[in-house]
């Protein structure tokens, strides 16, 4: 546990998708009827009970007198970008109870939605709004969120972390060269996470370590244009991202 975590009252800030999947994926049972008939079920109104339960507890947890659910938006931004962002999760099969625990969320807590954006970039322009430094913990299980400065608590492994902003543009270049194939890119060939910490190294800050970024991609063949791609599928978005009056992020570049 971070010291002083629990020093002031805070808004906790929830990536409800996370939390939702892995309710409903521990609530499905298999059922055999007969020798060669098998169903799925889940019991709807225990998700409901584990997820206020769960909330309840995590807002104790870590002293927090509010909670936002983050929520995915029906569109991505990311695909007018690269349409085969996330493509391969299509064929993957939603836990049945995924799709009415975000109804009860919506109905049930302060939710935000924003359009085009996933719900770790709600996540993470809440986090780093003006004014609101120290006054969030984001509670997630993507290790992606280390990209965002701001205190952190992870599901995963029920840790918390304050991440700095040079922390998180370490994290963030860190991330565009080694891509991330669950999300369906693959950052700089031949670059895996011993050989991006070699690159970053000793780099003092965001332009520095961008540089190197994309020099290691010129050695690949690859050009300033690819680097810059692979940037902004990696890159959770900030407040700085987001342009508030147009309703639409503001695509990095530096």
């Amino acid at each position: 546990m971070i010291p002083k975590i629990h020093n002031k009252k805070r808004t906790l800030i929830v990536d409800g998708s996370i939390l939702i999947y892995r309710i409903a994926s521990a609530l499905e049972e298999a059922t055999q009827w007969e020798d060669d008939m098998w169903t799925l079920h889940a019991d709807l109104k225990l998700g409901k009970r584990v997820l206020d339960t769960t909330l309840r507890n995590y807002q104790d947890k870590l002293n927090c007198n509010k909670i936002i659910i983050a929520q995915d938006h029906k569109n991505n931004f990311r695909l007018d970008i690269f349409p085969e962002y996330k493509s391969h999760r299509k064929k993957v099969r939603k836990p049945i109870i995924v799709k009415p625990l975000k109804e009860y969320l919506k109905e049930n807590y302060e939710s935000v939605s924003l359009p085009g954006l996933e719900g770790d970039d709600v996540c993470g322009i809440l986090a780093t709004k003006p004014g609101n430094k120290d006054k969030i913990v984001v509670l997630s299980g993507d290790k992606d969120m280390r990209t965002i400065p701001g205190i952190h608590h992870f599901i995963h492994d029920d840790s918390t972390e304050v991440v700095d902003e040079k922390t998180a543009n370490y994290n963030f270049m860190y991330q565009t060269l080694t891509g991330d194939m669950t999300d369906g890119f693959g950052g700089c060939p031949t670059i895996g996470g011993v050989k991006a910490s070699r690159v970053l190294a000793n780099k003092k800050d965001l332009p520095e370590m961008w540089e190197a970024v994309v020099a290691e991609y010129g050695k690949q063949k690859l050009d300033k244009k690819y680097a810059l791609t692979q940037a902004r599928l990696a890159r959770i978005l900030r407040a700085s991202d987001w342009d508030s009056k147009k309703e639409k992020p503001i695509l990095w570049k530096m």
